[in-house]
């Protein structure tokens, strides 16, 4: 298997889309790997690495404002992705997978098929979930200012309906919000599979401040990228529906 960088990656606008592949000897498909919000290509290696393994090529992505993209942040990461799924056609079906926020970009793309692990798809943020974005804003991404996600969110607009094959991926203790999205999102998209992982997740706590009860099912969301469990999960899903 062969990792490099990819530099001929470019959006609509003319701007290069920095990007590593994993490219096995002879892909039998491709995929597009994005990372959330606040995340860099580097935080999705892992997956990108076990999905090459299964005979897809992978390509991981810096969304612009993020990592080394030196675009600006907004709703221009659409085309981004879509972009993405343009270059991987090259290698037969294409695939979209996505974090969180990465996750509700390819279940907005125009790829054959798509994995969204916990896919930023939310009735409401939460005010846990605003207070985070607000006074924990990740180094990673550049915007311009702290909590901006909520305003992108409203931005990119409802995923739209489609029957194309769908892996939604939760955590069994995820964000709560994001779990109360998931029914209203399968039934928005009749090809979906709706899965949750119970393995590796932390705890519930019991404390009288609400913050502090919020922050297992945060960090629970935000590891999921390195969720044994996730990287087995995607991988041999879209070795069934994407080759």
């Amino acid at each position: 298997m062969n990792f490099q960088r990819v530099t001929d990656l470019c959006a609509p606008d003319g701007h290069v889309i920095p990007a590593f592949i994993f490219l096995p000897g002879s892909p039998r498909a491709g995929t597009v790997v994005c990372h959330g919000y606040g995340g860099t290509k580097e935080h999705v290696l892992a997956l990108s690495a076990v999905i090459a393994e299964k005979g897809v090529a992978a390509l991981a992505m810096d969304l612009c404002g993020h990592g080394e993209n030196s675009a600006a942040i907004g709703p221009a990461m659409c085309d981004e992705m879509e972009a993405g799924v343009r270059y991987v056609r090259r290698f037969g079906r294409a695939a979209a997978v996505g974090m969180s926020l990465g996750g509700r970009l390819a279940l907005m793309s125009s790829a054959d098929c798509m994995v969204a692990v916990s896919p930023a798809v939310v009735p409401q943020v939460s005010p846990q979930g605003k207070w985070m974005f607000e006074n924990f804003p990740s180094p990673s991404v550049r915007e311009p200012y702290s909590g901006y996600v909520i305003e992108l969110l409203d931005a990119l607009g409802p995923v739209p309906s489609h029957d194309r094959p769908c892996l939604l991926l939760y955590a069994e203790r995820d964000i709560p919000a994001i779990l109360e999205g998931a029914a209203g999102l399968k039934a928005a998209l009749p090809g979906a599979e709706l899965r949750y992982i119970t393995a590796d997740l932390r705890p519930d706590v019991k404390h009288e401040h609400g913050l502090i009860r919020y922050l297992p099912r945060w960090f629970n969301h935000g590891e999921l990228k390195f969720n044994r469990d996730v990287l087995k999960t995607v991988s041999n899903w879209l070795a069934d529906h994407c080759c």
